[in-house]
């Protein structure tokens, strides 16, 4: 577990990590998303005031029903000013963008908004006197050229070279919030796996979220990498569960820490595998696995110990429940259609930069 405040542990006297005041307000920004859309969620149903900040290129409907209960500004993140955290206690970044093929589309604009902007938010964050900060970073971040071929299990303090423009902004950001944390900013960074599950801002271009909907409406599943490509994983529910803990926890264990945020490192062919099964067993559905030659693409394995360790972590469910809600909602919403470019994120960007609105989002100095 990689520890930015270290030199900072008896700075004037004082140690830094003292203040625990209680969260009561938080804001939470991309919370119409993946995860900000279940998170906002519970965070009310824990009975904190909430500040959402999302551009809403999605849209709002995986908040519209919880609108009247938070504290709504339709904003681009690199656009946030002093006056958006004012009365804020805990910062929730989640906005930005989250996969590789929409960060390739144009890296010039994925620095300006995974990196600058986070930056900035950051350096507000601390002008406001806010202590608590938690950042959506990735394990994409490991993901490198040429790697052995026994894969090593990546630990935080490992020294990565990440090579894609995602995981090369996830990073630099990570860096960002190293710089800037004293005794008076200490945030906590997320590198977390990949993820699954129901949400309101549903996602098909997930792996374990592609198989269901595969497994589901075409009965076969592609297994790309001859099977041999191993991804960390969690459920979007744990994901949410951690982020609401990374407040609650007194800041000195997780103040000023890198934390793998995952539950498993699950082999490809033994996810599509599993699938098929439960599909069987649930739905009675006969899948075939279909399976692609070896390709280059991500493949690596995360030490999740110190997550488990601080945060108690233990699974909310298990992916045999994951996987009956997808195909229950699936059954039961006969409008849901899921080819819609709404639920993949590079398809739906694509289109979103084709409008004037996206123009002027991506054209911007």
């Amino acid at each position: 577990m990689m520890n930015f405040a270290k030199k900072l542990i008896h700075q004037n006297g004082i140690h830094p990590m003292n203040n625990n005041k209680k969260v009561k307000n938080v804001l939470v920004t991309g919370g119409s998303g993946y995860i900000g859309s279940i998170l906002v969620r519970k965070l009310l149903e824990k009975g904190y005031k909430v500040r959402v900040i999302d551009n809403l290129i999605f849209g709002d409907e995986p908040i519209r029903d919880v609108k009247d209960k938070i504290e709504l500004i339709v904003a681009d993140i690199r656009d946030v000013q002093l006056s958006h955290l004012e009365g804020i206690d805990a910062v929730i970044h989640l906005a930005g963008f989250s996969t590789d093929p929409i960060s390739q589309y144009d890296p010039r604009l994925t620095v300006m908004v995974n990196t600058i902007a986070t930056e900035n938010l950051a350096k507000i964050t601390k002008e406001s006197g806010i202590k608590r900060f938690v950042y959506a970073s990735t394990c994409s971040i490991y993901f490198t050229l040429n790697p052995p071929s026994e894969l090593p299990i990546y630990k935080e303090t490992d020294n990565i070279n990440p090579v894609s423009c995602y995981g090369i902004t996830k990073r630099c950001s990570e860096q960002a919030l190293e710089y800037m944390t004293d005794a008076d900013f200490q945030p906590t960074v997320f590198r977390k796996g990949t993820l699954y599950g129901l949400s309101p801002r549903m996602r098909y271009e997930l792996l374990l979220n592609s198989f269901a909907k595969d497994a589901f409406f075409k009965k076969q599943l592609t297994i790309n990498g001859g099977g041999d490509i191993w991804r960390s994983m969690i459920d979007v529910q744990d994901a949410v569960a951690a982020y609401i803990k990374a407040i609650e926890l007194p800041i000195e264990k997780v103040g000023g820490k890198i934390f793998n945020v995952a539950d498993k490192n699950w082999n490809i062919m033994e996810i599509a595998q599993l699938v098929k099964n439960i599909a069987k067993e649930t739905r009675d559905i006969d899948v075939d696995l279909k399976i692609n030659p070896n390709i280059n693409t991500r493949n690596y394995k995360v030490d999740t110990t110190p997550f488990k360790e601080t945060f108690s972590f233990k699974p909310i469910r298990s992916i045999k429940e994951v996987l009956c809600e997808i195909w229950d909602h699936c059954e039961n919403d006969p409008n849901h259609d899921p080819n819609n470019p709404i639920y993949y994120g590079d398809q739906w960007y694509a289109k979103f930069f084709e409008t004037p609105k996206g123009k002027k989002f991506r054209r911007r100095l």
